[in-house]
Order: C-alpha cells, then structure tokens, then sequence
C-alpha cells in the first residue's frame, strides 16, 4: 500500500484507521471503546483481563509490544518490523475470536501483582460513586468470578470491528496487515454520574493525600489550564519529598466532550495544613481569574513544543484514534498548534473559573475540614429504609435495619443505607457477613455477629440481590469477623 498524506484518514478491513511518519521505528496500535467505565462493579476487571488473555505471550527479540486497560478505552500497541507488526495483529484478533480461556488462573494472578504496586484514586468515586467514571477507583472485586462465558460475552459485546480503530506510526500501512475482527456495533461511553449535590466539594483522604479534579469541556484551553495549574503548583505549595516530581497534573479528555483535569501533590505530613492552605488559595484565586498573561503565553508555547515533540514519536495517533471512536475532530499537527496559541488570559480565566466552580478537594487526614466555599462530599445517607430492627450485640445504640427496600446500619451518629434497586455489588463470605455496596459508593455491613438475630438479613439480602451482583469471597481469618467488642466503622468506599 503506498504512503498517506500524514494524519490521514483510511480503513483497513472496515477498521478506522490513521497513518503518519514517525522520526524512529515503526509501531501500530489497535483500540477499542471499553474500558473501566463500561464495567459493572461485581465485574469489576473483566476488561483487563481479557486485555490479558487476548495480549501475546513473549514476541520475538527486539520487538516491543505493551497493552493496557484505560478508563474508556482498551488497547494493544506494537513496535518493531512490518512483519511482527501484522503478526502480532493478527495474533489478537485471533485471540479475541478464540480467547484463550485456559490461562485465566495465571492471568488472574499478574493481576493481583499488578494491583499490589498501584496507588488507589479515591476522586472518581467521591464524584462519581460505585459506578461509571467511579470505578477507576475500585479494586478488581470481580476476577475471581470470571468464568469464559462471562469473558466470551465482554468480547462479543466490545471488541468488535465497529467499535475499534487502528493507528500506525510509519510510511505506509504494513504489507499484508489483516483485521479479521467479528462484526458488532459502536458501544458509547456512559453518561457520568455524579454523587455531589453541590461543587466545590472536598472529602478527607489520608495523612498525605493532597489531590483535586475537576470536570470541564474539552479542548485547548482546558489543556493550557492544566499545565499552567501544574506550574503554579510547583511555585507556591511547599515542597514535597520529592521536589522533582512532587506535583503531577493530567488532562484527560472524554469521549462525552468533557475533560477531566486531576491534580495530586506529594507532601510531608508535616506540610500538610500549608500544603492544603496553599492548595485552596491559588484555586480560589485562578478562579477568581487572577492569572499573569506572562505565564499563559509560556505555557501556551511549551503546550505547543509538547504537541510537535509527540507528533514526531507518533504519540499523538493514540488520542487520535480515540477521537476516531468517539466522533471527535482529528486534528493535524499544524491544526492542533495553532489552536493551542489562540488561547488566551481570558479564555485560561474563563476555564479557570468553571473548573473552580466544579472542583472536588481531597484533603489530607488531621487537616482543617472547615473550608470556606466547600460543602463536604456526602459519605453516609439522609436516611435510613423502613423495616425490622436488629440491635447490636453488647452495643444497643448499633441498629442494622432491614426492610423490603433495602438495609440500613445506624450507630446513632451515622446513618448508611443501600437500597436494593441501586445496589452496585455484594460481596459474600461463608461465615455469613454480608457486604452491600450502593450506586453511590456508601457501604452496609450486616455482620451476623453484631448484631442480634442478624442470620435472617443474611437470607434476606441473599434472596433480594440480583446474582450477577453477588461477589462470592474466600473465607475469612476469625480475627477478621467483627465481633460485639469492636465499633465498626462504615463510609462511602468501605
């Protein structure tokens, strides 16, 4: 196949695709639209591990291949000859027509490795809950659930022609390069929920979690906000212990036409209260459209150096083939420069204002709460269901309360209720605990032993929650049953 124009749009086997010259070897990448978002949560990792299944073993030396499981979006990623690019595509679409079920024990345990290293965003589900865009921040509860058929199921739905794109970084379309993936349709991404009745918002995390996001409308702006928020940030809290790497910000944008921007800061727990106090002050006071002109102009430049810097290493096919999924403008080079430096003070100011507006604060443990302009992120529920109530073993201010709707926990402080037309998932144990967890990531315990003739919530919530949201788990040690002498504890997350 003869050479495209750079950053023109073709197809190969009735797959979207994109082609531009890259300064080093040639790679190639597959894409699909599903990612954490689409999963529900009692099968939470689904997705990943099919990506696992589906990925090759080992490839021939010298040729790198990677794959990963995002938020909206899978993909499967090949640098190396022409030859070991089509037979590694090849090789996924193999695998995705005839998964490889037999190595889902061992997948399901590079999983659990995987798991062990990665730090936990709590933002999402703060802002989102127990479903949708909260479930980034959610472990992966459902691996040991997975039979084939559920895994056979997940491929048929998502990984299909309609609803991939490819992308190649190279001269031309590799000779001889087939996509021989079953026929479906286009999967949208869901509409972001939201738990917070109002914004700004802020919820405690732990003693040296300093973070913030926030949602706004996507494009070139908000870009340029988030990295002149990164270079602030890096100004004006104190430092980190790490000062090269002690604020990272990303700008994530969305297939719905939004655009997260995260921000997270490394601080010592001795810097906590400046941190944070610093933290508010420079939000409030972007939002308030004190921005220097001076620092939007550098960042607009250094923005756009970024955009030419991946444009020769073929970084920017991958966004672009999202934006192929998802409907979105595929922008050449020259096209997404330019957009770049038309951003102004004003337009930066303007964004600033509405990230502002919509932004939700992770505060560090054992700092102020009380934050003038916040209202605090709810972690229990207004109020409790209607039904029988069971009073806590050595503890009567403890009330587990079980009705037709759902079940509530009360502690006389707290009150924290899951209802079962929106409950996200149970987890089970054998001893008879019961774990219910709602769409809007507030939890229930109903341990039998708390709380008195508790065995028949046990049987009432095993009748009234639907099995494909049950998640069995594994016995547990007797120290970990709670037991009438321990106060337990229970809020948004578990």
């Amino acid at each position: 196949m003869s050479p495209r124009h750079p950053d023109a749009p073709l197809e190969v086997d009735g797959v979207p695709a994109l082609l531009a010259p890259v300064s080093g070897p040639t790679h190639a990448g597959l894409v699909f639209r599903v990612g954490v978002v689409d999963e529900p949560l009692a099968r939470r990792g689904i997705t990943h591990l099919l990506e696992h299944l589906v990925a090759p073993v080992p490839v021939t030396a010298g040729t790198h291949r990677d794959s990963a499981t995002g938020v909206e979006h899978t993909y499967f990623h090949v640098q190396g000859t022409d030859d070991e690019i089509v037979a590694f595509l090849a090789g996924v679409c193999d695998r995705l027509r005839d998964l490889p079920t037999g190595r889902i024990a061992a997948e399901r345990d590079a999983l659990r490795a995987e798991a062990a290293t990665r730090r936990a965003d709590w933002m999402p589900m703060w802002r989102h809950g127990a479903r949708d865009f909260g479930m980034p921040s959610y472990p992966e509860l459902g691996l040991d659930g997975l039979a084939p058929e559920h895994l056979n199921e997940w491929a048929a739905r998502y990984f299909t022609r309609e609803n991939a794109a490819l992308w190649v970084g190279g001269e031309a379309i590799p000779a001889g390069l087939e996509l021989d993936l079953p026929s479906g349709e286009r999967r949208p991404s869901p509409v972001p929920s939201s738990t917070l009745p109002a914004t700004p918002a802020y919820f405690v995390a732990g003693a040296d979690d300093l973070g913030w996001d926030t949602v706004v409308p996507r494009g070139p702006r908000a870009a340029v906000f988030a990295n002149l928020l990164e270079r602030r940030m890096n100004r004006e809290l104190p430092a980190g212990p790490d000062d090269a790497d002690r604020v990272r910000t990303r700008y994530e944008p969305r297939a719905d036409g939004s655009a997260r921007i995260v921000a997270a800061a490394g601080i010592r727990p001795e810097h906590a209260d400046a941190a944070l106090d610093a933290l508010v002050a420079l939000l409030a006071e972007m939002g308030d459209g004190q921005i220097d002109a001076a620092d939007v102009a550098e960042v607009t430049e250094l923005t756009a150096d970024g955009l030419r810097a991946a444009r020769q290493r073929g970084a920017r096919l991958p966004g672009q083939a999202f934006n192929l999924l998802t409907g979105h403008p595929v922008q050449s080079l020259g096209e997404a420069v330019a957009a770049v430096r038309e951003v102004t003070r004003d337009d930066v100011a303007e964004v600033a204002a509405l990230a502002y507006r919509a932004g939700l604060l992770m505060t560090p443990a054992g700092t102020e709460t009380e934050l003038p302009g916040y209202t605090a992120a709810p972690a229990a529920s207004t109020e409790a269901v209607r039904g029988r109530v069971h009073r806590g073993r050595g503890n009567r201010e403890l009330r587990l309360i079980s009705g037709a709707d759902g079940v509530s926990a009360d502690d006389g402080e707290t009150i924290a209720t899951v209802r079962y037309d929106a409950c996200a998932a149970l987890l089970a144990w054998p001893d008879g605990g019961r774990q219910l967890i709602g769409e809007d990531a507030v939890v229930v315990r109903a341990e039998p032993g708390l709380y008195r003739r508790a065995h028949r919530v046990t049987a009432e919530i095993d009748a009234r929650v639907p099995a494909d949201r049950r998640i069995e788990l594994a016995p547990r040690e007797p120290a970990a049953i709670p037991r009438p002498a321990r106060r337990f504890a229970w809020f948004a997350g578990g």
